[in-house]
């Protein structure tokens, strides 16, 4: 129960609710114990038709369950004519009937409100921390358990508080009471009694210890059934392309396995457990008859009496059974409350610094100086100094694994450096705060991302409150209008998830036009038209070089025919800036640059390889 209790501050914010389901929780408890009280008296009342024999036991005094009620009631009671009288017990009880229903009811509205409001809190907890993860939390978690946390395990932490931590308050309620009416009644048997719950209990302890270890290896295994289909669901047309078809769908039914088997543990626990604890509950019994209807027989002992104990002892019974169940819940509702409490209280890597400032307006330039970086234990970056001097357009080439995508993700504290410092206009980013800095930023990449939503609300994502003519002129600028209007819905067109409904060239030119709508005065293209045919590539260069103008513009480069007119190209080779320059001058002097350019040049001009047949007609 320790991380479920870690999850109840929650309930702080239900307090009106918990007030109002405490009330109903006492009033059905109270009633659950009148019906016991009632029950012998009534059955007498039945044989009899003498009003007295509900109100006194055989010895002529007055029942100890009526010496709570008001003594000018009962004495109204006792004064009666039998017709009446015949009227006012049945009246009673369905006024009990009532309460216990109308507390029944309360408890299980506002316990249900209760637990909606605990995971609506929970989630949002769990989902605001993940939001605030830095890449590197993600390159190392697998997305699907990440979902079975926010969506399987949130639901079983809901249902413990419902199933569970509810109950567990109502039902000992209702049994302290029971309780406090048996000792009431008649101490000496009711301790009898008490000293059997005890012996019960046990048996239903080691279940519920059991019952939670094998929850938390199945919600393990559902997790992985969950990551096992998300990214086959994801990456279908490369499992398709590959023919990987069978692979995949041995992979979760090795996942469903091993959920299969916990769940069987499960349900053997579940099995045994109710019939065990219906022997222990029949020995109970069976005892307390055999010596109830001893003190009956052979000491003249009050039947009617005796029958309300039994019934009270009876309905002792279904509220135990209920524990019972509470034990299934809050095993789940523990192992899962484990999982989501690691989420929610993981530090992220990157975070403000305590002074943090705001980084006011960005006006001279960013400047990495000495800037070492690895990821893991593999070094990415050694010693590296770079400049982008406000409003100019500064080129990274070189080959792959030379550092330029990591250099655009430090300059938005994706990561944080090694070694050396990262300043903008004089600041070190680490002493800035994040909102504010990425506020004064905006990246266009390779792998665009469009949220499942209209191309409106997609361009409208980094200014939420922009007006149709502010979206419509970003499209205009991005080359991106035209195409948006030969849509069926035009601007209202749901794109699909990640854009599917939309070529590359489209989606790259949606990108822009968000990073347009922004217009930040940073701006980060990483290998922007890399993916893009000829046509693509001609219509996203002419946003782009809209996007650029009069912004510092930090970009990376795949095909360098599109750095020529940079203001600067910056040449990495094994983390370092080797060689700098603008296109001309780089050429010029044969270096690095200049081999880079060449290849390239050379690939993109190369003939296609010859067939087989071709090869056996030359000469």
């Amino acid at each position: 129960m320790k991380a479920l209790r870690r999850i109840t501050p929650h309930l702080r914010h239900e307090r009106s609710s918990l007030v109002i389901a405490g009330v109903c929780m006492i009033v059905y408890a109270l009633s659950t114990a009148f019906y016991a009280f009632i029950s012998g008296p009534l059955l007498k009342f039945l044989f009899t038709g003498n009003l007295s024999d509900v109100l006194q036991n055989s010895q002529g005094e007055l029942r100890s369950g009526w010496k709570v009620f008001p003594s000018e009631f009962i004495d109204t009671l006792q004064t009666l004519d039998a017709t009446y009288a015949a009227l006012v017990i049945p009246t009673l009880l369905v006024i009990a009937a009532i309460l216990k229903g109308l507390g029944q009811a309360g408890q299980f509205y506002f316990l249900g409100r209760i637990a909606q409001g605990v995971l609506r809190r929970v989630r949002q907890g769990v989902f605001t921390n993940l939001l605030r993860q830095a890449p590197e939390f993600f390159n190392k978690r697998s997305h699907g358990d990440l979902l079975s946390r926010l969506t399987n395990d949130a639901n079983h932490v809901e249902q413990a508080m419902f199933y569970g931590i509810g109950p567990l308050v109502r039902e000992p309620l209702v049994l302290l009471f029971l309780l406090s009416y048996l000792f009431y009644s008649d101490p000496k048997l009711a301790m009898v009694t008490f000293i059997t719950i005890p012996i019960a209990a046990i048996p239903l302890v080691r279940f519920t210890k059991w019952l939670k270890k094998v929850s938390t290896r199945g919600q393990v295994a559902q997790a992985s059934i969950n990551a096992t289909s998300y990214e086959a669901l994801a990456g279908v047309q490369v499992v398709q392309a590959f023919s990987n078809e069978a692979r995949e769908a041995t992979r979760l039914e090795t996942a469903g396995w091993q959920y299969y088997r916990q769940m069987l543990t499960s349900y053997f626990i579940r099995a045994i457990r109710t019939p065990i604890m219906e022997v222990l509950g029949a020995l109970t019994v069976a005892g307390l008859l055999a010596f109830l209807s001893y003190q009956v027989r052979e000491n003249n002992a009050d039947a009617a009496h005796y029958m309300s104990f039994m019934a009270a002892f009876f309905f002792m019974y279904d509220p135990l059974k209920r524990l019972g169940r509470v034990a299934d819940y809050l095993a789940t509702g523990e192992a899962a409350a484990e999982r989501l409490l690691e989420i929610t209280e993981l530090t992220p890597a990157i975070e403000d610094a305590p002074h943090a400032v705001p980084l006011p307006p960005f006006c001279r330039e960013v400047r990495f100086e000495n800037v070492s970086f690895a990821y893991d234990d593999e070094r990415v970056l050694n010693n590296l100094s770079l400049t982008l001097p406000a409003g100019q357009v500064v080129a990274l080439v070189g080959s792959s694994g030379s550092g330029k995508t990591t250099i655009a993700n430090l300059l938005p504290r994706f990561w944080d450096i090694d070694e050396g410092s990262l300043r903008i206009d004089g600041v070190d980013i680490r002493d800035l705060q994040l909102s504010s800095l990425r506020s004064q930023l905006s990246i266009v990449s390779q792998d665009t991302f469009l949220f499942n939503t209209s191309i409106r609300d997609n361009i409208a994502y980094g200014v939420m409150d922009a007006g149709e003519e502010a979206i419509v002129r970003a499209a205009k600028a991005a080359h991106a209008h035209t195409f948006i209007q030969n849509l069926p819905q035009g601007y209202d067109t749901i794109v699909g998830e990640r854009g599917v409904m939309l070529s590359g060239g489209q989606r790259q030119r949606l990108s822009i036009a968000r990073a347009l709508l922004r217009n930040t005065p940073l701006l980060i293209l990483d290998e922007a038209t890399s993916a893009l045919d000829i046509e693509s590539e001609r219509h996203v260069q002419a946003a782009l070089e809209t996007l650029m103008q009069g912004r510092t513009s930090l970009v990376i480069a795949h095909r360098l025919s599109t750095v020529r007119k940079a203001d600067k190209i910056a040449v990495l080779k094994n983390g370092a800036v080797i060689e700098e320059g603008v296109h001309q001058e780089l050429l010029d002097s044969g270096g690095e640059y200049a081999q880079l350019y060449t290849m390239q040049f050379d690939e993109e001009i190369l003939p296609e390889p010859r067939s087989p047949a071709q090869e056996s007609t030359v000469p």
